[in-house]
């Protein structure tokens, strides 16, 4: 175990041995800044008559455990979850009503990997790997009229929340026929659900007899991404080294079916005298993109 406590943030590790063929390694962290300033806050806010806390932070956690099965055969399984959030909230002292307000605004991730690692023979080994991701982001506010006397609360919130979910498996075969070469091949398969945005709009105004909750937003989209790809890293003679391969990829979405062939090729040759001439050439295809907000400084970028 290794920890270390912090002005802002502290840290803890934990690993070792379970058994003898499985091992763990556990580790996280988290700033506390927000708790411990929040008594400095709540006293600037009453100051100005309001009743109020806000804060920052973020904290992420890692977990690993692998486990051999035999000498041909060994497991891998890992995890990692991470959130940065900002909050803020306010009620006015000694007025009723009093209007009360709300902020937040967060991102995470959270992802899982299960690797398996088999040899096939001496020369031919595989890894057959499947992921989870989930990334969101979210910003919410809301605003109303808090009465201490009667249940007529008056409140209007919106919140938007966008994100993607990936479902993933490949496998990779590392192919060893002889010394002069290394062979690499495998396939993949990627499931993508896009969240573009969507706006939630609620509002609660009983003394007028309001009552909304509506959605607004694009509608979430699902896509199918695969791969297959070969290479052969190779010497052709004394100081000539050669890597040669072909990537196949294709993206189902909307109906529509994308595919793309890939070359690539990259050589070195050693002149001698610490001197080596290089040469590559790839092409490459990008099914998914980045939009992003470059007027604002916070993750709102969207990938569709």
């Amino acid at each position: 175990g290794e920890g270390s406590i912090g002005l802002i943030s502290s840290k803890l590790t934990l690993e070792g041995p379970i058994g003898e063929k499985t091992s763990f390694i556990v580790s996280g962290r988290r700033t506390y800044i927000d708790v411990l300033a929040r008594p400095a806050i709540r006293a600037g806010f009453k100051e100005d008559g309001v009743d109020g806390n806000t804060g920052i932070y973020f904290y992420d956690l890692n977990a690993k455990v692998n486990h051999t099965f035999s000498d041909n055969d060994r497991l891998f399984v890992s995890v990692y979850s991470g959130k940065d959030n900002f909050y803020l909230n306010s009620k006015e002292l000694d007025v009723d009503p009093a209007d009360v307000l709300g902020f937040g605004l967060g991102w995470g991730n959270t992802t899982t990997a299960i690797r398996w690692n088999h040899v096939i023979n001496p020369k031919l080994f595989l890894n057959t790997t499947a992921t989870y991701s989930d990334y969101n982001f979210g910003v919410s506010s809301s605003f109303g009229q808090s009465y201490s006397n009667s249940s007529l609360d008056e409140e209007i919130s919106l919140n938007y929340d966008s994100g993607i979910t990936d479902y993933a498996l490949k496998f990779d075969f590392d192919y060893l026929p002889n010394p002069d070469h290394y062979v690499k091949f495998g396939l993949n398969a990627i499931s993508h659900d896009f969240n573009p945005g969507a706006f939630e709009l609620k509002q609660n105004d009983p003394g007028f007899g309001i009552q909304l909750d509506t959605v607004i937003g694009q509608d979430k989209v699902s896509a199918t991404e695969l791969a297959a790809y070969v290479e052969d890293d190779f010497v052709l003679w004394d100081g000539l080294k050669v890597n040669a391969g072909l990537h196949a990829s294709g993206m189902l979405v909307d109906g529509e079916s994308y595919f793309s062939l890939q070359p690539r090729f990259s050589s070195r040759y050693l002149l001698g005298n610490g001197i080596a001439v290089k040469a590559s050439f790839a092409t490459m295809q990008q099914y998914i993109h980045l939009l992003s907000n470059e007027g604002i400084g916070l993750p709102t970028d969207l990938w569709l």
